[in-house]
């Protein structure tokens, strides 16, 4: 998404609150987005965000600059991927197969990021 394409309302919608960064600006831990507390399980994978993507979906992620041209289709393969190096907590909602045969993963469920699959593009 380029700048002139963001609104007011996907800003509000897609950042954390402002007592949320003031706790990171001074370090502290603040969860975001916030999960549930749920001691019957200890992972944490349960407490995760409901998602718009379910295995299996068709769909169109952005991976490139060009707001039309820069998008690719595939289909999600895991949810709530992450890899070895990444800090404990951090997950990436979708693990995709892009139609030419990479995995990539979207670092947001956002429309900017990830969308639903124009019929053309899943066929």
């Amino acid at each position: 998404m380029e700048a002139r394409e963001v609104t007011p309302e996907d800003i509000k919608n897609s950042f954390p609150p402002r007592d949320i960064l003031e706790k990171w600006q001074k370090g502290e831990d603040a969860d975001w987005p916030p999960l549930d507390d749920d001691d019957d399980d200890p992972s944490g994978y349960n407490r995760m965000p409901q998602l718009r993507f379910s295995l299996g979906d068709q769909v169109e992620c952005r991976v490139g600059p060009d707001p039309i041209k820069g998008w690719a289709g595939g289909v999600v393969t895991q949810l709530w991927y992450r890899e070895a190096n990444w800090p404990p907590g951090s997950y990436a909602p979708y693990k995709i197969r892009l139609n030419d045969g990479r995995d990539i993963f979207a670092p947001g469920d956002l429309e900017q990021v990830i969308r639903l699959a124009s019929p053309t593009e899943s066929e």
